[in-house]
């Protein structure tokens, strides 16, 4: 399984219009956990919390913040030649400063069952608390056991990571910086092709 990272994915203008929606003007709510698969064969380096939410696009119905959010997908298609279609979700998070998480990580999950569906992971400012990714789908028999860490993708403004949302992944709070906050989009694509067969990640650089 692997990842595909693209570089500078968005125009400036766009990156510095979704980190002021999401730094100073958002309504978040407020939810008790990340991925709610702690209890599942738990992983002794994972930590669950809680963290702070806002949906752009959940159960087929898009919300206020949807017009600017489904920007990165429409700049998806241009670079890769997709055609996206049946959205999941777009749901954004807010994780905390939290120091207990030197050496820790937030549950392993994956995003969605189907081999059919992408999970984009885009980063919306600088900060710490990588997104981790492991040797595992959902797919696999007793994917919750035996976990190896095969790659990480660290937050940087304007960076996307690609892959399989059936791959078994995971994040974690930031220990040095004020707040960590990405973007998770779920979705279906035609001829999104970018080297997934590749047991290793690869980077695009656009912009």
């Amino acid at each position: 399984m692997s990842y595909t990272v693209i570089e500078n994915f968005l125009p400036k203008g766009v990156e510095d219009a979704i980190e002021e929606q999401f730094q100073y003007k958002t309504q978040w709510n407020y939810v008790s956990f990340t991925s709610g698969n702690e209890e599942e064969d738990k992983d002794p380096n994972s930590l669950e919390c809680p963290q702070l939410v806002h949906q752009s696009f959940w159960a087929g119905e898009p919300t206020d913040t949807y017009a600017l959010m489904s920007l990165p997908l429409n700049f998806l298609e241009a670079i890769t030649g997709c055609t996206v279609k049946d959205i999941h979700k777009i749901k954004t998070n807010m994780n905390i400063m939290d120091p207990r998480y030197e050496g820790k990580y937030h549950p392993p999950h994956a995003d969605h069952k189907s081999s059919e569906y992408f999970t984009m992971i885009y980063y919306i400012k600088d900060s710490d608390g990588s997104t981790k990714f492991f040797n595992k789908s959902i797919k696999d028999p007793f994917p919750y056991r035996d976990l190896k860490i095969v790659g990480e993708v660290h937050p940087k403004k304007g960076r996307a990571v690609i892959f399989p949302a059936n791959l078994m992944h995971t994040g974690t709070c930031p220990i040095k910086t004020e707040n960590r906050l990405v973007t998770n989009y779920v979705f279906k694509a035609d001829n999104l092709k970018v080297h997934f067969e590749k047991s290793t990640a690869t980077t695009i650089e656009h912009y």
